[in-house]
């Protein structure tokens, strides 16, 4: 009896040993594994932020870029536009400011299409422009990727930039008082065939109708407000380096096609007493004028800058 105990007892602690041991190799079986995820977790993590510098690094480049192109574009305009001369009329073959800033935009963004920085090494990221759009719609979407990577790991993300066309409008805005103007022009102005050129130093507001007919120039270094009708009819010229407001829409066949209605600033005519943005507005022979040129370019730190992992 006390031997068939004894064989009993070696049975349960031999048995007792074998499920101790392999409950042991369970855990360590399992150790190992939350070991490995917890490092592949890490390096997963570490690739992740490298990738993430790549995307600070290139989004504080191409705001650098965006401020430096609109520097150009600025002086390009201004340099295109000293083509005025005394009678008031300019260069015909002045490019818009949006050609110059695109222009400057492009080369800078192809002469930075790769970049890559050794954090330590081997660690480093990579970033790779991918594609950009034409200015339409006062838009310009930059895609990129960055590329993270570690000794064992890399991650990508891909990353979108959108560069706003920064428009100054007045839109829905009251239109301005005459007595908000420093010049009240009271008079008719009737220039038939040739007169000296008409410069208006200040904003101006006329008050009667203009009618240009011959080789005419006119103008305003600041917004005008135009109450009455205003009619070219023959290579006649006006220029306005601010606002254009009208009281009502032009009649288009006033403006005849070898004429020009420059307007550096925004165009608006007025409906119940509030500025509406006139577009497109009937320039005439619109290649001698360029765009507005407080219309920069910018990214929006909030809005304008997508990543995804």
């Amino acid at each position: 009896m006390v031997k068939n105990e004894k064989g009993y007892a070696l049975v349960l602690v031999l048995l007792i040993i074998t499920i101790t041991f392999t409950f042991a190799l369970s855990l360590s079986g399992m150790a190992l594994s939350a070991r490995k995820q917890f490092n592949k977790t890490d390096e997963v993590n570490r690739a992740t932020d490298l990738a993430e510098m790549g995307v600070a690094h290139y989004e504080a480049l191409l705001a650098n870029i965006v401020k430096n192109s609109n520097i150009k574009a600025d002086e390009a305009v201004e340099e295109a536009t000293k083509g005025i001369n005394k009678n008031g009329k300019k260069n015909r073959n002045i490019p818009v400011y949006d050609d110059y800033f695109f222009d400057f935009l492009k080369k800078n963004l192809e002469a930075n299409r790769n970049l890559s920085n050794v954090v330590e090494n081997p660690n480093s990221y990579a970033v790779t422009l991918n594609s950009y759009t034409l200015p339409l719609d006062k838009k310009i979407i930059v895609e990129f990727t960055s590329v993270g990577r570690i000794e064992k790991e890399s991650k990508t993300l891909s990353g979108t930039v959108t560069i706003t066309k920064n428009s100054l409008t007045r839109h829905g805005e009251d239109a301005p008082l005459k007595s908000s103007f420093a010049i009240n022009e009271n008079n008719s102005i009737e220039m038939i065939g040739n007169y000296p050129p008409k410069l208006y130093k200040e904003s101006t507001y006329f008050e009667r109708s203009i009618d240009l007919r011959g080789k005419n120039s006119l103008t305003v270094t600041g917004d005008a407000f135009f109450k009455d009708k205003v009619s070219l009819k023959g290579t006649d010229t006006i220029v306005v380096h601010g606002d254009a407001i009208f009281s009502s829409r032009l009649d288009n066949p006033s403006l005849n096609g070898n004429s020009t209605f420059c307007v550096y600033g925004n165009t608006y005519y007025t409906e119940n007493d509030k500025l509406v943005e006139y577009n497109p507005f009937p320039s005439g022979n619109s290649k001698s004028c360029p765009s507005p040129l407080d219309e920069e370019w910018f990214i929006n730190p909030e809005k304008g800058i997508e990543v995804k992992y």
